[in-house]
């Protein structure tokens, strides 16, 4: 059972940090979005897709 609940929580600790991760990108993007930075270069840095980063361009 032990090794069960350590599977468990690591499992949730990358979840966790996966989605930081992406919360991360998805500022920075807007930031640049903001800045009004051209959209190939937001997805270099932000290594989001063209879609994910013409999504939020919608959204301001």
């Amino acid at each position: 059972m032990c090794e069960l609940m350590e599977n468990l929580m690591r499992d949730i600790q990358d979840e966790s940090i996966a989605q930081g991760r992406s919360q991360m990108a998805t500022d920075m993007a807007l930031d640049m979005l903001r800045d009004k930075k051209p959209i190939e270069e937001i997805v270099k840095y932000s290594r989001l897709s063209h879609e994910q980063v013409q999504k939020l361009a919608q959204q301001l």
